[in-house]
Parts: structure tokens; sequence; C-alpha cells
């Protein structure tokens, strides 16, 4: 099997480079090698550059995306790319180049015949879970350890995922594997208690009892997070261990949220909005006082704090309510545990970052202790407001006291 530079080298012009952005950062932040021009200015500064990209384009990637759009049939360099590409498609005899449609202009070279995914009828997550089915289809050097959760997963020793009921409980429960399609989860989760059984048995009840549909969770594993209903809960044997097999169906709530995360308070932007919720969450800041947005004295403001919490005065159903960090609580019940405090932490914390509406990709998100009553907190995270408007990037950086 030969070996490639990149899973994928992404071909677009510059005013779609939204979609590309977003799709370089979902395949960076789950371990994949991708061709994308921000991240190669220091290898393309002194190039050649029409031969370096002929050479990417033609030898180097397993796949090339091609965003096609009107935009990219006007530009040279877009188009010098796809011919690079479409020269190796053809050498081959297979599947290299994977399109991606944005509107109907016709392409050179790209037959009506053949198959894409069109990005005005799909988000661009979801271009990317098929994308990683695609990775993981074939062997590669270059295939990450940590899977994304988006396609299939098997766990890492002590691996959990985070189940979150409406009265606040969680469960971190160890899973063997999972497959996360576009609307559909499963799981082989590996209990590791009664209180977990049971609470297991209770989904399963559920699930015969027909209330399945009412009985929204709140899920997490690894960088992702989603609203789901039960739909199928079942225990076996393998070996000497219980599995329970788990399939969920992702639900929505909130669904005016989107709406309202745009809503500007007391001159305080939306993006400022989300920023305080970040902070809320991962370093336990409360409203008021002066923290790093520079807003001062707002303690008595109620608008804001609803606001800030998740919801509005008229509502507070929008999505997961954030009175406080979950880190805290975590820590006092799992500090004798350090390794399982930090990822019980790390899975909280992308549950409440995302089912908050704070932001809807987490790029970076690091938790490193310093000392018995801190923890060191580095978050990056996108927040995609409307589709033709630039996403924003929310940054935490600071310390939660843990006691």
């Amino acid at each position: 099997m030969k070996k490639y530079e990149y899973d994928v080298a992404l071909s677009f012009a510059g005013e779609d480079r939204q979609y590309a952005e977003a799709l370089a950062n979902l395949l960076k932040s789950d371990g994949y090698s991708a061709f994308y021009d921000e991240y190669e200015q220091a290898t393309l500064w002194g190039k050649n550059i029409y031969e370096h990209l002929s050479s990417i384009y033609k030898d180097k990637a397993r796949y090339c995306v091609i965003f096609l759009s009107q935009h990219y049939a006007q530009k040279l360099w877009p188009n010098h790319e796809r011919q690079s590409a479409q020269a190796r498609a053809f050498e081959e005899n297979q599947e290299y180049i994977l399109p991606i449609r944005l509107d109907d202009t016709e392409i050179p070279g790209f037959l009506s015949t053949v198959g894409y995914l069109d990005l005005r009828s799909m988000s661009i997550e979801e271009i990317y879970k098929i994308l990683v089915n695609k990775l993981l289809g074939t062997t590669s050097q270059t295939i990450p350890t940590d899977i994304s959760p988006l396609a299939a997963a098997e766990s890492a020793p002590g691996e959990y995922v985070l189940l979150h009921i409406e009265d606040g409980k969680q469960y971190f429960i160890p899973f063997r594997d999972a497959h996360w399609a576009s609307t559909e989860i499963s799981l082989n989760l590996l209990p590791e208690s009664p209180e977990q059984v049971a609470f297991l048995s209770s989904l399963r009840d559920s699930v015969r009892n027909h209330f399945a549909q009412d009985n929204m969770l709140a899920f997490a594993l690894r960088e992702d997070a989603a609203w789901v209903s039960p739909q199928e809960a079942a225990q076996a044997m393998s070996g000497s261990q219980t599995v329970w097999r788990l399939v969920l169906k992702e639900g929505s709530r909130g669904q005016d949220a989107g709406i309202l995360n745009e809503v500007t308070v007391n001159n305080i932007s939306s993006d400022q909005i989300a920023e305080m919720r970040a902070r809320r969450i991962l370093l336990n800041e409360k409203l008021g006082g002066i923290n790093q947005t520079g807003l001062v004295g707002l303690a008595n403001d109620p608008t804001l704090e609803s606001f800030i919490r998740g919801g509005t005065l008229l509502s507070s159903d929008l999505g997961l309510q954030i009175q406080e960090s979950p880190i805290p609580n975590l820590y006092k019940s799992f500090s004798q545990t350090s390794e399982r405090f930090l990822k019980f932490a790390r899975l909280a914390s992308v549950l409440y970052l995302k089912l908050s509406n704070t932001v809807e990709h987490i790029l970076e998100l690091d938790l490193e202790p310093l000392n018995l009553k801190q923890l060191q907190v580095s978050f990056k995270g996108r927040r995609q407001r409307h589709i033709n408007v630039e996403p924003s990037i929310i940054q935490v950086n600071g310390i939660c006291l843990l006691e």
C-alpha cells in the first residue's frame, strides 16, 4: 500500500474558503492530515508554487476533495489543482476526486454521472462524517489512533461516553465500540456499577413503553455531543462481560436557539455572550466583576444572566442551562482518581459547550492540573452563526479553581 503525505488535499476558490477551512479543521482535530494552504505557509514559502501544487494534487494525497462552484470555475489556481487531480484519477482509473457541489456550475471534466455531495442540502459536519467513513474504508499509513466518534470508533483503554439526564444526573460509562451515523448512534457499553446497569435498564423500559421520543438525553463522545432519544437497549453476555447495546437517535431541542444566539443584550454582542458562557463552563466565572471579556459591574443584569445561562427571560428551555461549571463538582467526586477526573471533566465540558449552543465545533480543549486546587484550561471553539457569515472563534485560557 502506497504511503501518502496527506489523507486529503482540499481544492477550492478563495470565496469558498469558509467551507474548506471548516472541513480542514475537523480533519485536523481528529488527527487526519489535510493539505490546506493556510496550514502550509512555511512549506510554500520560496517554492515553485505551480510545480509544488501539481505534485500535491497528483501524487501526495489519498483523496482530493474539490468544492465546485461558480467561483471555482473562474479561478486559475483551482483549475490547475483540478487538472493535476484529474490526471491522477485518469491514471489510476478509480475514485480519487471527491466533489462537493455548492451550486450547479459546470466544471470541465465532471460529468453529471459522477457522484458528489451537495452542500446546499447537507452540513459540512455531515459531509465530514461521510469523508471519515471513506478514509476508514481503506488501509492507510496516516489513519489516526484517535478515531472520531462521528464515524466508527473502538475505545482505547479507559474511554467513556457521557449520558446526562434531565435532573442533572450524569453517567460516565465505558464503551467497547461506537458508530455515529448521520442521525443514529449505536454503542456497545460496558457498565461498571449496579447504578449504571439500573440506568440502562430504565432506558430499556422506556423503549418498551414507547416513551423514547419524549425521553431526551444529552450525550457526549470525544469531541461531539447531541440531544438523543433511546431507540433500542439490549443486554447481552460477551464472555465474562455484560455488554449493553444502545441505539440512540439524534433529536432537536431549542429550535429557536440559533436566532436567540444572535441577540445583542445591552450592547453586549452575541459572541461576547457566548464567550462569557464558555468562561462559566470552563472557569466557573459568574456574572459581575472584571474578567477577560472586559465587562464590568453586570452582576444585577437579569436579562444578560438569562442569556448567558442559555435561555431568555421568557424561556429557559432552549438548550442545556449553564448555572455553573461542571468541573469543580466532578473534582469533588473523582479527585482520588485524577485520570478519571480529567476524562470526565473533558467529556462534561464538551457536552456543556455544544448543547448550550455556545459553539458548534470544538477545535481545542486541554485540561492540565497545576496543583490540587487549580486546573489550567485552554479552549478554542467555532460558532457558525449563519451560512453566509464568517464563523467566529471563541477562545478561553485561564484557571478553574477546583475547591
